[in-house]
């Protein structure tokens, strides 16, 4: 008999990051494990595949509301089931859980802003991320206490170290992402098609990929461009993903590159803007692993990133692109030094594609079997 695992996530499919493990870790340990889902969102193709999806029907905003009652719901779901694996990604359920993914650390990340929203957002969203960022302040103080949580799974190095500073007692696990090195890879077909149907020939192209825009700094991406810009370099800037599309629309006039930037919005093909871009950029503030960066990296793109968790230690380690300062001249020095060069490209771009080989969803969905493993074999001496 399999033994038995609750995975509760607000979301589970594959775009994003912590959705897209979750997804993952179905996908390739559902012989070993029967899974009950507990979450808003199961992607279709994987319902088949568990044992049971619980679905916790929450609002999609405002932000706050939807955590608040995905806290009491899927906590009270959660009461009524025995499993042997209790898994939440992150602290999202009052519940004593046996595993925590942390793919995110608030109190991490309010140390490095210092702030609990973007003061450039307008009031009612600096309202609306200040209060929902209070609120999973509370909820991490209240789940990861060493009474309510057997172990920690930490997306990379820098997400242990401030577990251990704001959360000790309770033992890490680093277990990355994984990269689907099917999917992402370089497309010489992909590139063409793409860049054909956008009109674009040889002109060298930065690609931004993501949401929370404010945190991973596209302002500062697209200064950055029209200083570029304003050097006579033809660099055009890609953005996929979902943020505050008026603002930075405004931004991009603002500062005389509106011709340049063109947002693309969510995409599930996100592997053929990366196959037809010629870097990606993140001058981000905070990251805990950045899939879409191993993402990039294994399309054989330089990577342009400060000196974050997870991506940045890519970079820093196998050369595979810039790491920047999290200022417009910095950032607007590598984007010129990258796009002025072919040659360089093609090196960094290299070098990043050799570095993501090493990170596999097989790895990072097998190194959680292992610590429901070591769990369950744990349960003996430690019972509830």
């Amino acid at each position: 008999m399999k033994p038995t695992v609750a995975l509760i996530a607000h979301d589970i499919h594959d775009n994003g990051g912590m959705e897209r493990a979750c997804a993952e870790l179905v996908r390739h340990t559902h012989d070993e494990f029967d899974f009950t889902i507990v979450s808003a969102e199961l992607t279709p193709e994987l319902r088949s595949l568990v044992h049971r999806w619980i679905r916790v029907r929450v609002p999609t905003r405002p932000a706050p509301l939807r955590f608040a009652m995905f806290w009491l719901l899927a906590g009270r779901k959660l009461r009524s089931l025995d499993v042997d694996i209790a898994h939440s990604v992150g602290a999202i359920v009052p519940n004593r859980v046996d595993v925590a993914a942390v793919h995110f650390c608030h109190a991490g990340f309010v140390r490095a802003q210092g702030y609990l929203a973007p003061r450039s957002a307008p009031l009612i969203r600096r309202m609306n991320t200040a209060v929902a960022r209070l609120l999973a302040l509370a909820a991490e103080r209240w789940c990861y206490a060493p009474g309510r949580l057997r172990a920690f799974a930490a997306v990379s190095d820098g997400v242990r170290e401030e577990l251990a500073a704001h959360y000790p007692g309770v033992k890490v696990r680093v277990i990355p992402n994984g990269v689907d090195l099917d999917r992402f890879r370089p497309d010489a077909s992909a590139r063409a098609e793409l860049r054909s149907a956008v009109g674009l020939t040889d002109e060298p192209v930065a690609i931004f990929v993501g949401g929370d825009w404010d945190r991973k700094g596209l302002a500062i991406g697209i200064q950055a461009l029209a200083e570029v810009r304003g050097q006579g370099i033809a660099l055009q800037l890609w953005i996929v993903g979902r943020g505050d599309h008026d603002r930075f629309v405004a931004l991009a006039n603002k500062w005389g590159v509106a011709s340049a930037v063109a947002f693309f919005g969510e995409r599930y093909d996100v592997e053929h803007f990366l196959a037809a871009a010629d870097m990606l950029i993140l001058p981000s503030l905070y990251e805990t692993f950045s899939l879409v960066g191993f993402e990039a990296a294994a399309t054989g793109l330089p990577i342009v990133v400060t000196r974050v968790h997870g991506i940045g230690d890519l970079v820093r380690d196998e050369g595979g692109g810039v790491l920047v300062e999290r200022t417009t001249a910095s950032v607007a020095n590598a984007l010129a030094t990258v796009a002025r060069d072919p040659n360089l490209r093609r090196c960094l771009g290299q070098q990043a594609l050799l570095g993501s080989q090493k990170y596999s969803w097989t790895a990072s969905t097998g190194s959680v079997a292992n610590l429901y493993r070591s769990l369950l074999l744990d349960e003996k001496h430690d019972p509830r």
